[in-house]
């Protein structure tokens, strides 16, 4: 499957914005958050499940789980398609477990 050129995207960060989620981002200066444009996108299309993969496990791909979850969509979290930092060691899985403990599926690999 090829993604077309001219399919949407979602940007995140051409302003200087931070944050993990795909959902949202926040102002470096004013710490106050928006919203990325994802949902409308989702919504727009009649998207009801989100399946989230990529890196990494305890920073982007938690806090898009968790948002997704949030706004109200079934989400599932491919387990051999992410990697964690783990900066401490168990940050991947206690992210894992924080996002099973908030209603993702957790798909084993």
């Amino acid at each position: 499957f090829a993604l077309p050129a001219d399919a949407p995207r979602v940007r995140k960060g051409i302003n200087g914005e931070d944050g993990y989620s795909g959902f949202s981002m926040r102002d470096p200066i004013t710490g106050a958050d928006a919203p990325t444009e994802l949902e409308g996108l989702l919504r727009d299309r009649g998207i009801e499940r989100v399946v989230v993969c990529g890196l990494a496990t305890d920073y982007c791909v938690k806090a898009t789980a968790l948002d997704a979850v949030r706004i109200g969509f079934e989400v599932e979290v491919l387990a051999d398609a992410i990697a964690a930092v783990n900066l401490e060691p168990g940050d991947g899985d206690r992210a894992l477990a924080e996002m099973a403990a908030a209603g993702v599926l957790i798909q084993p690999g």
